[in-house]
């Protein structure tokens, strides 16, 4: 859930980011989708920590701990585009359209409290920022948000630490533990060995792109926004870092 402190930022995601998103999703070139949609909220993170100057996999941890969706089939969790939240229900819907009908169903019973998306951007705070609650869904636009208020975070907070907690609540007991299970999975990312990704075919081009690895290995530390590697002296390293609390 996006911290609730309201932070105005203009967020314009790439043309690439949109038509990757529209391919991803199939609703571009008459809706023949050119990827697995599990894998939209990562790559799109992925992008951003490059475009925002964000270490790598801190955007992709905090998807995961937001909109993280267990896939059987394939015995893991990724982050899923249709989530809509509210209060202690959670709805990963199979479409944007049976999302959009979720957050309009859900307004309709009087609820305000709203986080939709692969970054579970919160409409009653945030919802201001987009021309419309179909925009706010739309993955590559939650994403670019998303990971923009991340960065103001660290610009006020001076920590990474700090920003992560914070893009969850101000209140530091709250923010401290959502801050450790980001950072877990943040750890855990880090920790997969590189894989090569298929090539991302943007629809009606013949051009393609092809994203990043998932994440870099552990034993690269130059990746790594602290010195110490993973694990418990990298936490350690992070617990030193002052944070800056909200009210």
């Amino acid at each position: 859930m996006l911290a609730r402190s309201v932070i105005s930022i203009a967020y314009r995601p790439s043309a690439l980011l949109l038509a990757l998103a529209l391919t991803f999703t199939g609703e571009a070139a008459g809706g023949a989708a050119a990827g697995p949609v599990e894998e939209l909220c990562g790559v799109l993170a992925r992008q951003n920590e490059r475009a925002e100057g964000i270490p790598s996999g801190l955007v992709q941890a905090v998807a995961l701990a937001e909109s993280g969706r267990w896939l059987a089939e394939a015995r893991t969790t990724r982050p899923w585009p249709w989530t809509v939240t509210s209060g202690s229900d959670s709805f990963y819907l199979p479409s944007r359209a049976a999302a959009l009908r979720k957050i309009q169903e859900l307004r309709s019973e009087g609820r305000s409290n709203i986080d939709v998306g692969c970054m579970q951007v919160n409409l009653g705070y945030h919802g201001h920022e987009f021309a419309s609650v179909a925009d706010a869904l739309e993955p590559a636009r939650n994403v670019a948000y998303a990971a923009r208020f991340l960065k103001r975070l660290h610009d006020e907070t001076q920590s990474w630490s700090g920003a992560t907690a914070h893009y969850h609540s101000r209140d530091p007991a709250r923010g401290q533990a959502y801050r450790a299970k980001v950072f877990r999975l943040w750890d855990e990312l880090l920790q997969r060995p590189t894989v090569a990704r298929p090539s991302i075919r943007l629809a009606g081009s013949a051009a393609a792109a092809r994203p990043e690895p998932s994440a870099p290995q552990a034993s690269q530390p130059a990746r790594l926004i602290v010195p110490g590697g993973t694990g418990a002296a990298r936490r350690l390293a992070l617990d030193a870092v002052p944070v800056l609390r909200g009210n």
